[in-house]
Formats: structure tokens, sequence, C-alpha cells
């Protein structure tokens, strides 16, 4: 639902900075704007709130991806995970991505310059590189803050602990955009760099502009890379590799036929219980043979898991590309309803239309996630075991994948780092 720079960052590039940054489809400023409504969070951050100690956590490692590993057993059944990777085609973005109509600025609304000298120094500044920006500091009255206009070389020599000091402050206000909607991958620079088509050189370009928040590498330097990578199709396949995100592919074992009427149960609902009864019986009695959750899911989620939209030029009449709201509510849906993509009416139909529960989650539950001040900001469908079917972000490249409510969590972490958890069940459920 909130906007991610995984999900931005390859739209159009000149035109909607709060959602998109280059792909083949140009995204209408409408659509862009239309996120916000999303997340009713002041944009005027007070300092006090700004300049929180930095976190404890933000500098924490994640080891590689795991092989796979059998999960817990429930109702679901018996579940395999096994760790991928995903990244949209390289039709989708193009050299333009991270390009600005306006020159870096770091945006530190309702601080002062005393505020902003303690800050970068328990940061990790040294006293030069505190005096020098404090110094080049500007007031900015709409915010009652000040604004830096940030030196290149300065910005490249900060070690990654201070990188993510620094940033995780700046996205706290939506000003920050390219810190607030940074790159991010759950895992090692290894994990989310190897295998990838970029050059060497490349690589030692972006590595060192890499910082970590809790289980999160994150990347919010863009020009800085364009700066150096000059060839487009180099550009392109950078974009492509920051935009990777980690998922997951899930096999559920059938065991004897004894087990098959449970597994339909949990798995049928929604109307689709005479349907998946002949699969499941026909594995069952074969020394636990395994299938993809991919084929017990709904018609909407089989057809979108691990895939990315494809947008016409029809689609700029609507209010907002695909997001979390519009695939929750459309998660049992044969004919897909665009009036989700309506955050009013969304919001509404989620209010009215469906329940909330405490325990026992089934497949299609719609979990959503508010904010310390109960602002609703994103919203994913409950599958099995703590997993969950999230649209993180609006745009073609943000894929339908499968991750654990735990990693959801962490990746909107700079929404909430405690973020209310509500489960949502529809009446005819």
């Amino acid at each position: 639902m909130a906007p991610t720079k995984q999900a931005e960052s390859a739209n159009n590039a000149k035109s909607g900075r709060d959602s998109a940054r280059a792909s083949v489809v140009a995204v209408p400023r409408a659509w862009l704007a239309g996120l916000t409504a999303l997340v009713v969070v002041p944009w005027l951050i007070v300092s006090a709130v700004y300049f929180s100690p930095p976190d404890s956590t933000a500098e924490e490692g994640a080891g590689e991806p795991a092989a796979s590993v059998a999960a817990g057993s429930g109702p679901w059944g018996r579940l395999e995970i096994t760790p991928i990777i995903v990244s949209p085609p390289l039709e989708y973005v193009s050299d333009d991505w991270g390009r600005e109509d306006k020159p870096d600025q770091w945006m530190f609304p309702g601080v002062s310059r005393e505020e902003l000298q303690a800050f970068l120094l328990a940061a990790g500044f040294t006293a030069d590189q505190t005096a020098r920006i404090v110094t080049s500091a500007r007031p900015d009255p709409p915010t009652g803050g000040l604004v830096i206009m940030p030196d290149s070389e300065l910005v490249r020599s900060l070690a990654p602990e201070v990188r993510g000091r620094l940033y995780t402050q700046l996205a706290k206000t939506r000003l920050n955009f390219d810190q607030m909607n940074s790159f991010r991958f759950f895992g090692d620079s290894a994990a989310w760099l190897n295998g990838s088509l970029i050059s060497p050189a490349t690589r030692r370009i972006l590595e060192p502009l890499f910082y970590r928040d809790g289980e999160f590498l994150h990347f919010a330097d863009p020009e800085l890379v364009r700066a150096q990578v000059k060839d487009p199709a180099e550009l392109r396949r950078v974009a492509k590799t920051l935009l990777r995100q980690s998922t997951m592919l899930v096999r559920l074992s059938v065991g004897e036929e004894s087990e098959v009427s449970g597994l339909v149960e949990y798995w049928g609902c929604g109307g689709r219980r005479t349907d998946l009864r002949p699969l499941l019986e026909s594995m069952a009695g074969r020394g636990s043979p395994s299938i993809d959750i991919a084929h017990l899911l709904p018609a909407f989620a089989r057809n979108h898991l691990y895939r990315y939209p494809k947008p016409t030029t029809a689609d700029f009449d609507l209010p907002l590309l695909a997001n979390c709201l519009w695939t929750a509510l459309n998660f049992f849906s044969i004919e897909l309803d665009n009036r989700f993509l309506d955050v009013n009416v969304a919001v509404e139909t989620l209010k009215r239309d469906y329940f909330v529960v405490k325990s026992g989650f089934q497949l299609g539950d719609v979990l959503s996630l508010t904010d310390e001040n109960g602002h609703l900001f994103h919203v994913a469908v409950y599958i099995a075991d703590g997993l969950v079917f999230p649209k993180n972000g609006t745009s073609p490249v943000s894929p339908w994948i499968i991750m654990p409510v735990e990693r959801l969590k962490a990746y909107y972490r700079g929404r909430s780092s405690s973020p209310q958890l509500v489960y949502h069940r529809h009446g005819r459920l």
C-alpha cells in the first residue's frame, strides 16, 4: 500500500516522484498522489520523534537464504519452504530510474541547528563532518526545520553503519523520498548481487552504498550510481538487480487418505472444496508426495503469484495501479473489481463486509498493519502457517509474492517499528 522504491523506482523518472521511478509505463500523478491517502501520517515530524535514538538492530547482519526447510504443521497440513529471488523483466525498467529534476537534499523538518549537530555526532559523523553539514544547512520555513544539499564525496565516504543511522532518520518524513522509499532486500549483499547481470565494476560502486536496517539491506543513493555508470543498458541491469525481492516456493505434502478431508476443508474455502478434492485425493497414499500450493490457491492468487502487473494505457484512467487493498479484496474474486482501487471504497468494504478474528486464522483472511496512531498503512492476505500473500507497492515492478508475517513487518519497519496486526475475515467465509 505505501510506496517503496522497489515497487516504484522503475516507473517514470520525471513525473511522479511520490510513487515510481522508471519503467516502460509512464505512471500518472493521480495514481501516485492517491497512495498517500492510505497513510494518514503527518508529513511534518517533530524533532523529538525525528531524532529518536538509533535502533540497536540497525547494524545486525543477515545470512544467505536457507535451503528448503519443513515448516510447521497445522490444519493446512505439512508445508516445505524453498527460498527464491524474483526480479522484474528488463523490459519493465528503463535507464531513467533514479533521475531527478532537482538536486539531492536532506530535509530535517522541525529541527534546530543544535539538534542537528547532536544527532550527527551521535550517528557517528566526525566533528569536522558535522561542522561542515551544520554550517551548510539552510532554514526551511515551510517545515520549520533545515535543508541540506549534501556533498557527494561526503555521502560516498560514509561508513554503512553511519549511513544507516542517518538514512533511517531521514526516512521518517516523506520529504526525503530516496530514503523513505529505499530499495530493500531481505538478506546480505551477496544474495542481493550474486548472479545478477551487472558488471564487477558496477558492483564495486553499489555495494559500499548499502546499509542495514534490521533484517533488510537498503539502497537510497541512485544519483551517486548514475554519476558513475553511464551505459544505459548497464543502468537497466542495475535497476533489475536492485528490484530483486526474496520470496519462497511453498509445497504441501499429502499423506494418507485420512488427511484429505482436513486439507480440502482448509485449502478449499471460498467455495472451492469440490474443485480441490479430486486433486488432493489423487495424491493421497502415494508416499507423501508434495504439490506447490499455487495449485491450491484461488484463481486470482494462482494467476498473479511471482508475477508482475502488465498495465496498459487504458489503466491511466484508473485512480491507482494494483495495490495491496485491491489484491486483498479481490483474493477470491472471479471477476476483478476495480472499485477497490479507490482507497475510500476499499477501506469501507473492509469495515462493512469483514469481521475481526483473533485466532484460528485461515486462508483468505486479510491482515492489516496499522501504526502507533492507528493509521492503516498496509494489508496482505493470510495463506497458512504465518505466511502471507502481499503486493508491496503499486507499480509494474512490484510482484505478488509469499513471505512470512514477521518479514512483512520488517519490510515496513520505516512505517512502524511495532505495528498492530488485525486479521479480518469476510462474512461469507
